[in-house]
């Protein structure tokens, strides 16, 4: 299905090159149509881009290469390959990083079982030719590069259709840190994994369909394969999948199926399935309330690292719920390990314990520190609490100019007792 997307989006590309080629008068406006999709051949492929890579090299005046390396000698491959090797650290300088690799992949091919994919690579470079050869790239470091271990994982995936080669290509697009990032790319070698039963394809490519990462957000698609991962024994499918239920995305709200796979995910020590199933035990969803079992999830949640589990188990041994007795410093405890997680509601709930006195021991000082966490991270009503910390000076000396400093950045968040304080002390 992607394969026959992919082919016609190639095609309506290859239009809008001939219209480039044809214009500019070169060699691609009589050969592009080189470039068909029911039996594309390799050869042709390699041609387009010795093409591109000898005319960057005759822009930048390197025109001896045919003279020490007759073409006649040599196949078309060996010639391309020969010019990227020979002129390494020219091309470095006159081509991005992404296409860069491309050429040096394609390039390297020697037989061809996807040609959609392969020839929307081709396409890749041939645009980026026609339309940004004359830009100033920056330089990059050879270091930075894997030669050996990229070009290995596309011909395995090109010619061997190597399943794992192909998901890695996939993961290697997806990392939004890298120089290379491209969700599109990230999205083709997924497909191709995923369509031969790659559990962790079909998982990373269910969370590109529901969070719309290079492609249309699709419920639907998403559950399927958030499915067909979790019936392979995926945890973190299994979870996505509980969810979906859960919350009836992409398919009808069920608990019971959604605890089932909850309780999977668990088992597979998937945290955020934990606390999910605190929550549907302490809100007695589909289940009878069952506050041991609730607390039993939140904290092996918490203890797992889940931020959101920290956070809920923090209130839980503070106030005392759950049928656990309150245990301040514990509170503290979880409050302090979610806050370190930059969680905003524990920077606020800390603020607030410290200001109060709520341990039994005040210390306004750190209620200022954990109030301007949550302040920086936008918490507006943090805001407010240190405007009322510096207005009234409880334990602290008081000083107009911070309050007036703070209420104000409350009232620009909409808070309206922020507002009126604020003109109390500009009045003064």
């Amino acid at each position: 299905m992607y394969g026959q997307f992919l082919a016609e989006r190639n095609k309506k590309r290859i239009e809008s090159l001939l219209m480039l080629t044809q214009t500019q008068g070169t060699w691609f406006a009589q050969n592009i149509k080189l470039l068909t999709f029911e039996e594309v051949s390799l050869t042709a492929l390699h041609k387009m881009l010795y093409q591109v890579v000898l005319g960057l090299l005759k822009k930048n005046q390197q025109r001896h290469l045919q003279i020490v390396h007759p073409e006649q000698t040599q196949s078309i491959q060996e010639n391309v390959l020969t010019l990227l090797a020979e002129y390494d650290d020219l091309l470095r300088e006159a081509i991005p990083l992404p296409i860069y690799i491309l050429i040096w992949q394609i390039s390297s091919l020697e037989k061809l079982a996807y040609c959609n994919e392969v020839a929307d690579d081709v396409i890749d470079v041939l645009e980026w030719y026609f339309i940004n050869q004359d830009k100033q790239f920056e330089a990059f470091d050879e270091e930075d590069l894997d030669h050996e271990g990229i070009i290995d994982l596309y011909k395995e995936s090109i010619e061997e259709q190597d399943a794992e080669a192909q998901f890695q290509l996939g993961e290697y697009y997806s990392a939004s840190e890298s120089s290379c990032f491209q969700p599109e790319k990230s999205l083709k070698w997924l497909e191709l994994a995923a369509s031969q039963g790659h559990a962790d394809a079909q998982y990373e490519l269910g969370n590109f369909y529901f969070e719309g990462i290079g492609v249309q957000e699709n419920y639907r698609r998403a559950f399927s394969l958030y499915e067909a991962a979790a019936k392979q024994g995926h945890p973190d499918a299994a979870n996505n999948l509980a969810d979906m239920y859960f919350n009836g995305e992409g398919v009808s709200e069920n608990i019971l199926l959604a605890k089932k796979w909850f309780d999977f995910a668990a088992k597979q020590g998937v945290a955020e399935a934990m606390f999910t199933l605190g929550i549907i035990y302490e809100q007695g969803l589909g289940v009878d309330i069952d506050e041991e079992h609730a607390y039993f999830y939140y904290k092996k949640s918490a203890e797992a690292g889940y931020v959101e589990a920290q956070y809920r188990l923090g209130g839980i041994c503070f106030e005392g719920r759950l049928g656990q007795p309150r245990d301040v410093n514990r509170g503290l405890y979880w409050y302090e390990r979610a806050a370190e997680q930059y969680h905003v509601d524990a920077f606020y709930d800390l603020g607030f314990i410290w200001s109060q006195g709520l341990t039994g021991i005040r210390n306004i000082e750190k209620g200022i520190h954990w109030f301007k966490q949550a302040a920086l991270q936008g918490d507006s009503e943090a805001k407010l609490q240190l405007g009322h910390l510096y207005n009234n000076g409880e334990g602290i000396t008081r000083n107009v100019k911070e309050a007036i400093k703070w209420y104000g950045l409350a009232a620009e968040a909409g808070i309206e007792e922020a507002a009126v304080l604020l003109n109390e002390l500009k009045g003064m």
